[in-house]
Formats: structure tokens, sequence, C-alpha cells
């Protein structure tokens, strides 16, 4: 007789403070999968609880203390499920994930009946900006077992902890799951003074250990959303110094060591100023030492070449960084997957100061595929497949192609393509798009794009005469 599965009691726990804009898509997503959604407030002076209240909540209060595990160690206290779901109010599962969220539990508890004890199901995290689109890729454990022995530890910044000698083991379903994050955009930093807050908490974490290299790298993390490099870069660069200085580390660190790395090499490519050269390419020679697989060092380390103009040597690294993205698996948050259709136009140009045609062409479709409305890509795509002596021929060659990547009967992705045929010289694909048009269309754009030339020309003048 075949056993019967016990019923899997999921909680969804959180804790909030001003969260009105968010707490209904917070809580929604776990309707009906889970068994009860406890809420703890942190002192919210809008409608976020009577919000939580009406959705069915259970509402606890807590004192804030200036320590996000303090609280969420509180949270899940109060909560009575076998598993808790421990997503911020700015986070939710989509409704695929959601729906796959009970089975991946079950899957996690088939493994531990095996023998292999496991206390999280790994999800992929999903940062959103404010048009929606992805940024930064990472993996959190924030689906875990509901045991004593299992608690959040750091006042902030804070991560699940496994007590006594039992080994922490994670399920991944990473692949299955995802978290989609919306918290880290500009307007929700400058709405709820996330920034300063983190940084006064860390900086009081610091007065106790100032050598402590993740409080270091997460300070260079606040800053660098700020947009105050230079003190972003002051704090990576000593997480890297002490890193450097002792290498006997656990592996934790280790990886914020190779965070700090990355990201330095991110704000020293902005400025590709080739006199930090020498200290560039020991930050890469130290990523390599840590951990070789991870994909950014390579990818921003070709960038700052490629910016440098080292085109042989950046394409190197970025198709590295690329082919390594195909095969990570590791939980360090990849920061190229938000900017992918920027590296693969920079590696189409160093292609094609190289000469290899179509690798350059090559590399400018996956950019366009990435973001068909990017012009640089098109506009460098269009240059090499115009040919002065055939371009009638070329041009229906390159329709062909465009349409693989634009829906040509659409004004948006008309106009995109009559752009860069313009500003290539490109006529007989200009033709093409003006065909395509329906007649009182046709007359209206050429009318709008007579206007522009005409306004840039005035300009033009305008600028000679101040001269």
């Amino acid at each position: 007789m075949k056993k019967k599965s016990r019923k899997i009691r999921l909680s969804q726990c959180m804790i909030v403070k001003n969260e009105e804009k968010n707490i209904r898509r917070a809580l929604s997503w776990g309707r009906g999968i889970v068994c009860e959604q406890i809420v703890v407030d942190t002192g919210s002076t809008d409608r976020t609880v009577e919000i939580a209240r009406e959705m069915g909540a259970k509402v606890y209060h807590f004192k804030w203390c200036d320590d996000f595990s303090a609280a969420k160690n509180y949270a899940i206290e109060q909560a009575s499920g076998d598993w808790i779901a421990f997503l911020d109010a700015d986070e939710y599962f989509d409704e695929k994930s959601a729906s796959k969220l009970i089975p991946m539990i079950a899957a996690a508890e088939d493994v531990s009946s095996a023998g292999r004890q496991i206390n999280a199901v790994r999800s992929r995290l999903v940062n959103l900006n404010e048009k929606a689109v992805v940024g930064v890729v990472g993996q959190q454990d924030r689906v875990f077992r509901n045991k004593l022995e299992l608690r959040y530890a750091n006042r902030i910044h804070e991560v699940l902890r496994l007590s006594g000698s039992q080994h922490y083991e994670y399920f991944d379903a990473s692949k299955e799951l995802m978290i989609l994050h919306t918290g880290y955009t500009a307007e929700t930093y400058g709405e709820t003074g996330k920034l300063e807050r983190n940084i006064s908490m860390l900086k009081k974490e610091l007065e106790d250990d100032s050598q402590n290299i993740e409080i270091l790298a997460y300070l260079g993390d606040a800053y660098m959303a700020e947009e105050k490099f230079d003190e972003a870069k002051e704090y990576f660069h000593k997480a890297v110094s002490y890193g450097t200085e002792n290498k006997d580390h656990g592996d934790n660190v280790k990886l914020h060591i190779l965070r700090s790395i990355t990201l330095l090499l991110v704000l020293y490519a902005r400025e590709s100023d080739p006199a930090h050269e020498e200290m560039i390419r020991e930050l890469h020679r130290q990523y390599r030492e840590i951990y070789s697989g991870y994909p950014d060092g390579d990818c921003y380390f070709g960038v700052w070449l490629y910016q440098n103009k080292k085109y042989e040597e950046g394409r190197k690294y970025l198709e590295s960084a690329l082919d390594k993205m195909k095969r990570y698996k590791g939980n360090v948050p990849l920061y190229m997957q938000a900017n992918l259709k920027l590296i693969y136009a920079q590696l189409a140009d160093c292609c094609r100061h190289m000469g290899k045609e179509q690798e350059t062409v090559r590399n400018c479709v996956l950019s366009l595929g990435v973001d068909k409305y990017y012009t640089e890509p098109l506009i460098m795509l269009l240059g090499l497949l115009k040919k002065e002596e055939t371009e009638a021929e070329s041009a229906a060659g390159t329709w062909q192609l465009l349409s693989k990547l634009y829906d040509l009967a659409t004004l948006k992705d008309q106009m995109a393509v009559l752009k860069g045929a313009k500003l290539t010289g490109f006529k007989a694909l200009e033709q093409k798009v003006y065909d395509a048009m329906p007649e009182d269309r046709r007359r209206a754009v050429q009318e709008a794009l007579e206007k522009k030339v005409e306004e840039m020309r005035a300009r033009e003048k305008s600028t000679e005469k101040a001269d």
C-alpha cells in the first residue's frame, strides 16, 4: 500500500513598516497556498496594518530596536507551520512559482526522508527597476523549516544561521521558483530613506569590528546605490585589503571579497582611466584566485579593456564571461545579467575592430534580442550589412533579418529601423520601411522627420552664430 504523504503546512511571514503600497500584492501571492499569514509591524503610520487585517493576516507588533534579525525571529516565533516563506513586503513569488512552491517543498521533504536533512528551499531573486526591467539576479533561501535551531543573524543584511553541529543543507529550486523584488528602485529609496538608515546601522556595526569584511562590503553597496562612488570604492577596497591580508576566511566572507572586487571593476569601468591598469589587472587576478567560475569578474575586466581600446583582450574576457554565465550555479548575484545588451554590443564592437564581420553581426543581433530599440548595435549592424554597390539587394537581405527581430508592421518598430537606416545612410532600407507603411502613415512620418531635420539645422545655425 502506498504511503500517504503528510500535508505540508506553510506559514508566510513578513516584517513591515509603512508598506501600504505593497502589502496587498505581498499577501496576495500566498492566498490559497499558505496556512497562515503573519505580519509583524515595526511602527507603521500609514494603512499597512489596516490593509493586512482586511486581507486576513495575523498582525503582531514589535518595538523597533535597529535589528532586522530580532524582528524576523519574532515573526518566526508566531508561526505554526512546518515550513516558513519569509519575503519582504516589496517581494513576491510570481504566479507560476507560487503554484510550484508546495511541490518543491515536498521534493525537499523527499530528499530529507532519504537521509539528507534539508533546511531550506533555494529560490532565484530577480530585482526589477522602475520600468520593471530585470536588474541584478541572485539566489536566496527564503523558504525554510520552522525549527528552533534555524534563525536569522546580523542586525542588517540578515542571514539564516543553523545552530549546533548540524550541517546546513538546501534544496536548489532556483530554476523553478522566482521571487520578484521591487525595493531597490530610486523612487523607493527616496520615499523610505532606506539608504541613510542602512548606512547608519552598518557604521554602528563597524564600530565593534572595524575590519569586518561583510559589513565593509555592504557599506560599499549602500554608497554605490547612493551614487557616492568615491565612498563606495573606499569601503570595497578596505574589504579586499583585509581579505588579502588574512586569507583564512570561510566561504561566506570570501564571497563578500569576491563581490567587492567585482563592484570595484564595475566602478572603475565607468571611468575607464588607463592609469588604473595595474590595479585593474591585480583585482582581476585576485578574483580568479577566489572563484574564477564567477562570470562578472571576467565581464567587467573585459568592459574596462574594451573601453581602453584593448579590443582583442576585451573580446577574450567578454566571451569568457558569457560562456561562464551559461554554466554558473553559484549564489553570488550576477550584475552582468542586467547589462547584457551593452555587453553584447561591446563584444560586437571588439569583433568589428578586429575585422571579424560574422561575429560582429551575430553579437549585434544578440544585443538587439535583449533590447531591439537599442540604437548602437542597430547602427553597427546596418553599417556592416549595407553594401554600396548592391544596396537594393543588401536591403532585401537586411529586411529579412530584421523581420526576425522586429514587428515591421507596427509604427514603433518601423520608426526604430527607419532611424537606423537614416543614421547609416541606408537609403534602400529606408525606402523599404516607407513601402511597408500605409500611405497616410508614410506622409505623416515623412513630414515629422522633415520638421525634425529643419529644427536640427536651425539649432546648428543658432550655435554657429553664437560661436
